[in-house]
């Protein structure tokens, strides 16, 4: 079991998840993201949320798992995933500074995650829909085409962000909903296709919400999605997202408000 959690551990950290030339292909482009922002509720709507909170299970098929999970994420960049495990449950968060997380494989303390799984964390943790807000963000969007998705006709689009890392995005050419987003990777200068699809839409609060959501590398499923109930704008202080200071040495510092007692009088 400590060799799963440790499996699963990696793969939580690692699975997540525009300026055109010509008036042409600008106006195709434009038509394409107003079905998009109609099928999925509204551009006014999708720029109005600053939280949301999502529970269901996550599994994960090599390894034989499926675990309870909730999630809470806030505008711009706050992010916290609960996952339970059978020994423990694994907390990860990043606050807009600190990508950390409480292991139960690691003791319990708080502490800061390896880098190389806390920057994938970190772009989890990036609030806004890249569709929604590309021209803000100075990334380039670009319609790369019309072509067939296991059956499905659909819109290519291709996001470059502003350091350079490509994703595409997949719209369903009829509906304008959100099919599926790839981008690769390159952990050791290999190329590593990253995929993730959106399935089981369903309304809520006016707002279309994929309640399956798979992770795909290499073309094989890491982990599956469940999602029970998704709520928007749930009320949570920043502190939520924020590294927990570490427990102190008992007899290091007294609990507040207590008070030494009253010296005894020699004799008395």
């Amino acid at each position: 079991m400590r060799k799963k959690i440790l499996l699963a551990t990696a793969v939580l950290c690692t699975v997540g998840l525009l300026g055109c030339g010509g008036d042409l292909q600008a106006q195709t482009l434009d038509e394409v993201l107003a079905a998009y922002y109609q099928a999925h509720g509204g551009l006014d709507k999708l720029k109005a949320v600053t939280a949301v909170k999502m529970s269901g299970k996550i599994a994960f098929p090599a390894l034989g798992l499926n675990l309870p999970m909730v999630r809470w994420q806030q505008a711009p960049d706050r992010l916290r995933v609960e996952t339970a495990f059978p020994d423990g449950k694994l907390v990860q968060g990043y606050d807009g500074r600190t990508a950390w997380w409480l292991n139960p494989m690691l003791g319990d303390q708080a502490g800061e995650m390896p880098e190389d799984q806390a920057r994938p964390f970190r772009e989890q943790a990036e609030f806004e829909d890249p569709l929604v807000v590309f021209r803000e963000k100075g990334y380039k969007l670009e319609l790369m085409g019309r072509e067939d998705l296991e059956g499905k006709p659909a819109f290519r689009l291709k996001l470059t962000r502003a350091e350079g890392r490509e994703v595409f995005f997949y719209l369903d050419a009829e509906s304008g909903l959100l099919l599926r987003s790839t981008h690769v990777v390159r952990p050791a200068g290999d190329a590593t296709l990253i995929e993730i699809i959106y399935d089981d839409q369903r309304k809520v609060a006016g707002l279309l919400v994929p309640f399956a959501i798979e992770n795909r590398v290499a073309g094989k499923t890491r982990a599956r999605l469940a999602l029970d109930a998704v709520e928007f704008q749930p009320v949570v202080a920043p502190s939520f997202f924020a590294m927990p200071e570490k427990n102190l040495t008992p007899g290091k510092k007294k609990a507040p408000g207590k008070k030494e007692p009253p010296a005894k009088k020699g004799g008395k």
